[in-house]
């Protein structure tokens, strides 16, 4: 079982690795040995290449700070589905004191405080199953997918991940089934030498607003511009 605060913390855990990036930033770029980097809770696959990635290439300061505005954003949406989820999980709250009203008619009022206890002690040490089951489904959402994908396509192409990586990761990223098979369908080498408008062509999720802003970030150079931005209408 999962507590609720347990839960909590991991949905909000973007916030934590934002702040954590945001300092190792500031020590990479005044020259100081910062702390090891051992990213605060589950490491997703696109921060390990990243890492590695910046490690191999010394472009570590310009990877945290990508990792550090990303992990920001990851958060801002995160607040959002919480706001989403607020409803479902008092509701839940209220059931336990609800429901079990009919032993007050009873007069079981002892029987009624004992009900009552025990849900409340299993709305807090296993709440956090429903906090995940909710938010679960409110990021399987299509404008929620497609907000992960256009920011992890923005962190892997402007970090320097090859064009089959940065397709791949970017729809880890998402946690959309759908996406994921999609882009796996793909052969790596065509993910590797096409762009990445053509990967995600008729991709579920993916509308033909989304390739057109591809193409345009592909043309510009400007994928921050283009693609953050038209995630930030999704995610709002």
């Amino acid at each position: 079982m999962t507590s609720l605060a347990a839960a909590l913390r991991a949905v909000r855990s973007g916030r934590d690795k934002s702040a954590f990036y945001r300092m190792l930033h500031l020590h990479q770029r005044a020259g100081l040995r910062g702390p090891d980097i051992v990213s605060p809770g589950a490491q997703a696959p696109f921060e390990t290449a990243l890492l590695a990635l910046g490690e191999e290439t010394g472009k570590m300061e310009e990877v945290l700070r990508l990792l550090a505005d990303y992990f920001a954003a990851e958060d801002r949406m995160m607040q959002q589905v919480l706001k989403h989820a607020t409803y479902p999980m008092f509701t839940a709250l209220a059931a336990t004191f609800i429901a079990p009203l009919p032993l007050l008619f009873f007069g079981r009022t002892g029987f009624y405080v004992v009900t009552v206890a025990g849900g409340l002690a299993l709305w807090i040490m296993a709440g956090g199953g429903l906090v995940f089951g909710i938010t679960r489904r409110f990021l399987n959402q299509p404008r929620f997918v497609l907000a992960r994908l256009l920011r992890g396509l923005t962190i892997a192409v402007e970090s320097g991940l090859g064009l089959d990586r940065a397709a791949v990761l970017a729809a880890q990223a998402t946690g959309n089934d759908d996406v994921i098979r999609h882009v796996r369908a793909k052969a790596a080498r065509e993910r590797g030498t096409q762009p990445l408008s053509a990967t995600f062509d008729g991709c579920p999720h993916v509308p033909f607003t989304a390739i057109a802003a591809l193409r345009v970030a592909e043309a510009s150079g400007n994928y921050t511009g283009t693609l953050v931005k038209l995630a930030e209408l999704h995610d709002a």
